[in-house]
């Protein structure tokens, strides 16, 4: 019965729209309906416009400070979809969000492995806290309580000042101004003044198009948020999984729509379809997409800007940081290029022969080895791998 209310509930279902069943549940009182209702749109992280939590409450900003507490209290992700409430009205970031979440778990002496997957993989992404960065602050924690500070007191010494300089930034991502206030200003040097008075003036920009040194230091001080735009027609890629923590599921409703989106994604269907396929809300989907593409778990295929679209800043960036894979890459194509290529020796005789078989007990004759020395040859699949590991994290699977 709870799964069928909470159904009602996300899709907007009014109390005299309600199956017999489920008001009889209720005891016919409609009171009781709209409490439920209200509970489950903090705990999903439903937005106040366009749902029945509207009819309850009046209050936007009351409402969203009991989703951002509810979430923080529960070890949930930072509700990026509501960015545009949380960040610009209440101004809460997600730094300070994820900060005060491991304040108190360090409070509380608390494991690292009481945060969920993503979430520790965001809190990684945000605070530049992994789990030995954890262990290491809990311990001078635990050191300034010794001398008699107190525990509040001590998490908050231990913890960092300012987000990590999130160079993980996509040129296609829009850049929106967050509150800014009158302070702000005051000290705020002219070029960073400039790029606010353009995102006011001229709307959201792509962060492609924006000063990124300039774009990076109002970041930092929290001045301005970033939108990961996904739409019906994407197409969504997965590359290699790196920086995914496994600690727990919470199991609640959007962790769950995450891994149930997560392994199905296929990079030759489109967004809409996806949807589709898996008989969920398409905004739900996008959501969940978008999540994704912050933390570097997925890609939209075939986003990137024009090199003439981008500001200078990008390409000099761009050029400056060439990481260690392409340069060995090219010094390899390089060598093979100046190397007459040699055939391969075979790893047991017969391999190089397509139609041959191969068997693992025959027995090889190596030169200064000897005789009966046998070999395996493994195959392993690493995307396959990948999805049967985020299949047993999810218990849908």
């Amino acid at each position: 019965m709870e799964a069928k209310v909470e159904s009602c509930i996300l899709k907007n279902t009014a109390w005299n729209r309600l199956p017999p069943d489920i008001r009889q549940n209720f005891g016919g009182n409609e009171k009781e309906y709209y409490k439920i209702v209200l509970q489950v749109s903090i705990q999903h992280q439903l937005r106040w416009d366009g749902n029945l939590v509207k009819q309850l409450t009046k209050d936007r900003e009351g409402y969203y400070e009991k989703v951002v507490q509810n979430s923080r209290d529960r070890l949930m992700l930072f509700p990026y979809h509501l960015s545009r409430y949380v960040i610009r009205e209440l101004r809460i970031t997600p730094f300070q969000f994820y900060a005060q979440m491991v304040q108190n778990l360090f409070a509380t002496e608390q494991s690292y492995d009481q945060l969920p997957n993503f979430t520790a993989a965001d809190c990684l992404r945000v605070l530049g806290i992994g789990r030995n960065q954890y262990i290491e602050k809990m311990n001078q924690s635990r050191s300034k309580k010794f001398f008699r500070i107190g525990r509040r007191q001590s998490a908050m010494d231990v913890m960092p000042t300012v987000p990590v300089d999130d160079a993980s930034i996509e040129a296609w991502w829009i850049v929106q101004p967050g509150n800014v206030l009158q302070d702000d200003v005051k000290v705020m040097p002219t070029e960073e003044k400039a790029m606010i008075d353009s995102l006011y003036v001229n709307g959201p920009q792509k962060a492609g198009k924006l000063d990124l040194d300039v774009l990076r230091r109002i970041y930092v001080k929290g001045l301005v948020y970033v939108d990961v735009p996904i739409s019906d027609e994407d197409y969504i890629s997965v590359p290699p999984l790196e920086g995914f923590v496994m600690n727990r599921v919470l199991g609640d409703y959007f962790e769950t729509l995450l891994y149930k989106v997560f392994i199905s994604i296929d990079e030759y269907t489109p967004v809409s379809e996806l949807a589709n396929i898996l008989q969920i809300e398409i905004a739900e989907v996008k959501d969940a997409i978008s999540i994704f593409c912050r933390l570097g778990f997925a890609k939209v295929k075939n986003c990137d800007m024009d090199v003439v679209e981008l500001h200078p800043s990008w390409v000099a960036s761009a050029f400056g940081k060439k990481d260690t894979k392409d340069i060995d890459d090219d010094t390899a194509s390089s060598v093979d290029s100046e190397t007459p290529s040699t055939p391969m020796t075979p790893l047991t005789p017969g391999m190089d022969k397509l139609g041959g078989a191969f068997k693992l007990d025959e027995e090889v004759t190596t030169p200064g080895l000897g005789p009966a020395n046998k070999r395996i040859g493994f195959m392993f699949d690493s995307t396959l791998t990948a999805f049967l590991m985020m299949g047993n994290l999810s218990p849908v699977m």
